[in-house]
């Protein structure tokens, strides 16, 4: 069986979503005859023991321009500094932006590069201890975990996959121009050496072939795991409930066209406010509260803050209606985000606001999983919709489409990484490299 080492800063038993998809790959890949060695930064405070992963030292770089500065590394700039959060949505202080600035120049490329060294150390390791490994894949955020990547196909010499959950500087979500500018020349120099470029939708994958047209570029999607749903069936909450689980970025993700679409329906008579729960889980944004006053919604919503992974999926499984907040920015298309994978996995309709027509709209339509509402009449038209089935049904019935909606399992990702892993492998014992096939025919690998 072939070996793949796989470079990943998020990794189980964290709990951020970043981790879900390597850990997919680690479960699943075995199948598919790839046998997976993790190589992650150590838990402060746990050991994983277990022989498929390596772990490694790691410095955390804004800890450590904290401690020169001779400031406290275990709480925020504005709580040392006094300094106020805005409570309006997306009008982010002057002093904030300039905070973020400078932590993006002290910690270039990104925060995470202080595991480099301990990094590299493991994979020299790896080669003196004559380690088989047939194949590397780096997935990012954070892009450190690409520059050690570049790094380990020098000392290893074998075929290298380059995975992105987000675009590095192609994302449109990144604010400073000046970084991005600073990070293009780091991205075209450490990506000249990948063999393959892997990405988590078509229209991004699109973005990467037009800037690496000489590179094989995939598109695989995000995932979910079934066996985290497995648990005994979840009753649904007595009340019209709404659940959103995740982060809101800034307001980036925003939510006040439901605010404003419910309190419409509440007015007009249409909705009873005590039949309403609207629940937030994830970190807490200072201006939430504070605009969900101004919608007149305080009792009817809960900000529950960061709550056990468990506890999620439990009250993902549980809820009439999960809402999914699409990207603010109109010209992102590409991004159906980790979070819509495990509403999936909780088989409650989806309801998606915000943003543009684009994967979200398509993913949601080809499962039937939900809707993607892109106005405020179809917004007003979809809640009205679910609390009228509610009431006529006890419930707000859950549609999906199950054999389409497991296209999109950890086990399915898992075998289109298998099917770039194995190209790789015999492209290499051919003696040809990955651009030999074609991009049409890596194309394929991962959409049939």
């Amino acid at each position: 069986m072939a070996s793949v080492l796989l470079i990943t800063f998020c990794y189980p038993p964290q709990e951020v979503i970043g981790a879900r998809r390597p850990a997919g790959l680690a479960k699943h890949l075995p199948g598919f005859g790839w046998n997976v060695q993790a190589l992650t930064p150590q838990i402060p405070g746990q050991t994983r023991h277990s022989p498929t992963v390596v772990e490694t030292g790691y410095r955390n770089m804004i800890a450590v321009w904290k401690s020169r500065l001779h400031l406290d590394t275990g709480s925020t700039l504005h709580e040392q500094l006094g300094l106020s959060q805005s409570s309006k949505i997306r009008a982010v202080p002057v002093h904030t932006r300039l905070m973020q600035l400078a932590r993006d120049v002290l910690t270039y490329p990104d925060a995470a590069k202080g595991w480099i060294p301990f990094a590299v150390k493991a994979v020299k390791d790896l080669k003196r201890q004559g380690a088989r490994i047939d194949a590397i894949i780096t997935t990012s955020p954070p892009i450190t975990a690409h520059l050690i990547g570049r790094e380990a196909k020098r000392i290893l010499g074998c075929p290298w996959i380059a995975d992105l959950r987000d675009l590095w500087t192609q994302n449109l979500a990144v604010d400073h121009q000046l970084m991005r500018r600073l990070e293009l020349g780091l991205e075209k120099r450490t990506f000249h050496d990948a063999d393959v470029l892997v990405t988590v939708s078509e229209p991004w994958a699109a973005r990467l072939q037009a800037r690496y047209a000489d590179k094989p570029v995939c598109a695989i999607p995000n995932g979910f795991d079934p066996d985290e749903f497995s648990l005994p069936p979840q009753s649904l909450t007595e009340k019209f409930t709404i659940t959103y689980a995740g982060r809101l970025y800034e307001g980036r993700r925003d939510p006040t066209p439901v605010f404003a679409v419910i309190r419409d329906l509440v007015d007009d008579g249409l909705i009873a406010a005590s039949d309403l729960c609207l629940r937030f889980y994830g970190p807490l944004e200072p201006w939430l509260p504070e605009t969900i006053r101004q919608y007149g919604l305080e009792n009817v919503a809960e900000i529950n803050g960061v709550v056990p992974r468990e506890q999620i999926l439990l009250r993902e499984s549980e809820s009439q209606v999960l809402l999914m907040l699409g990207w603010s920015d109109e010209r992102e298309t590409g991004q159906h985000t980790g979070k819509l994978f495990e509403y999936l996995g909780a088989r409650r309709p989806v309801l998606a606001v915000g943003g543009s027509r684009g994967v979200l709209t398509d993913l949601l339509a080809e499962t039937r999983a939900g809707t993607h509402a892109l106005s405020r009449p179809q917004l007003r038209a979809a809640v009205l919709q679910m609390y009228t089935d509610y009431k006529r049904l006890g419930c707000v019935p859950y549609n999906g489409d199950i054999e389409a909606t497991l296209q999109y399992s950890h086990l399915a990702m898992a075998r289109k990484f298998g099917a770039v892993l194995d190209r790789c492998l015999a492209e290499r014992q051919g003696g040809a490299p990955a651009t030999a096939f074609t991009s049409d025919a890596w194309h394929e690998l991962t959409t049939r």
